[in-house]
């Protein structure tokens, strides 16, 4: 656990003491999930162990509450339902890209890429935390889970850039979307009355967090339980998983949501989690990657015309149609980045609508894998 725990501490330590571009294009959590991989197959730290099985018992469904107390589904809907519909579409078109190319790919990729695709989709409309997330719930192999997050960073450093410079296309956008004018101008007034938490937490703030945390978990296990299996995608662990994000969105409707240290204690679980799924991947089993990363060019690209056809049809501008995107594939960590660019109004819009990201990954994450499995 010395080991496992200050892997990510030494990281994201570094990156911050650094600041080298390095990690522009290979982020901190990449080299979270690549250390442990080496230390493991060099003997430093065992590949399997009780303690990581222990851990990710309570630490999956504990960081899954947390994450989904942060939504506020009924602010979205008064401050952006047009950006939110684009949202929630271009994340289906997440889910439909990546059958697509799960079909046209599947003879070139290593056997249970299914799992590795619901894993994808769950970390393209959600967040790492629902890349987690979806993979404990099927049982995704340590060294699928490595191809994943190869596969999510390289495809988001080449489409970033192209949602951080669509702005260049706004008049000829925003004439197809048929925007109008007063519809952007709402946006930005609404987002002025959007509540801030506070970022000041106490330990009476965490004690509350990892009680209702542990209890959601016991609701969902005993519930699970009582629920048909549909081998090999909706096992009783994954029922477990989808229950504990049900209660995690029922929940952030209650004071619970005021509740300051969600992300913070979220964020320490995932990162500890992926370092030790790195401590469990097996390099001898890693092939088919390149496969994987063109399909996943290809599974983003259909996620692109999904956006472009959710502008039109909600009529929004390219602005928002871009926040939206980033929302969906980027995260909440990039898209206030992505928003400042086009306009600062959007910074609090660009977090609900990844927050509401983090509340579809794992279903969507779930459906894709089942979608991806009937093809085989």
């Amino acid at each position: 656990m010395a080991v496992i725990t200050m892997i990510p501490v030494f990281f994201v330590w570094l990156e911050k003491k650094t600041q080298w571009k390095i990690f522009d294009i290979l982020p901190a959590i990449i080299w979270i999930f690549l250390a442990p991989i080496f230390l493991s197959n060099l003997n430093v730290i065992p590949r399997s162990s009780e303690i990581y099985t222990t851990f990710r018992s309570f630490a999956v469904p504990m960081f899954i509450v947390l994450m989904l107390l942060d939504i506020n589904i009924r602010e979205v809907i008064k401050v952006a339902w047009r950006g939110a519909g684009v949202m929630v579409l271009g994340s289906f078109g997440i889910v439909i890209g990546a059958a697509i190319s799960f079909y046209i790919f599947k003879d070139g990729l290593p056997e249970n890429t299914w799992r590795g695709y619901g894993a994808l989709a769950g970390s393209w409309i959600g967040g790492t935390g629902n890349l987690a997330a979806v993979a404990e719930s099927l049982e995704t192999p340590g060294e699928m889970v490595g191809m994943v997050v190869l596969v999510d960073n390289f495809v988001y450093v080449v489409y970033f850039p192209i949602i951080l410079t669509c702005k260049r296309w706004a008049e000829q956008f925003n004439r197809w979307s048929r925007v109008a004018q007063k519809d952007m101008e709402h946006i930005v007034d609404a987002t002025a009355g959007v509540e801030q938490k506070t970022h000041e937490v106490t330990f009476k703030n965490i004690l509350t967090l990892v009680g209702f945390a542990f209890t959601a978990m016991l609701i969902a296990n005993r519930v699970a339980g009582f629920l048909p299996e549909v081998e090999p995608v909706l096992t009783t662990g994954t029922w477990a998983i989808l229950l504990v994000t049900t209660i995690g969105i029922a929940l952030s409707g209650t004071g619970l949501r005021k509740v300051p240290g969600t992300m913070p204690v979220a964020m320490t679980l995932t990162y500890i989690y992926m370092t030790m799924m790195g401590a469990q991947a097996d390099l001898t089993k890693i092939g088919g990657a390149q496969y994987f990363l063109i399909a996943g060019f290809v599974c983003v690209a259909i996620h692109f015309v999904f956006i472009i056809l959710g502008a039109r049809l909600f009529r929004i501008d390219v602005s928002m149609a871009a926040v939206s995107s980033v929302s969906a594939v980027g995260g909440a960590a990039s898209a206030p980045v992505a928003a400042a660019v086009h306009s600062e109004q959007l910074v609090p819009v660009s977090i609900m609508l990844a927050l509401i990201g983090y509340g579809l990954g794992n279903y969507l994450g779930v459906l894709t894998a089942y979608l991806c499995n009937l093809m085989l």
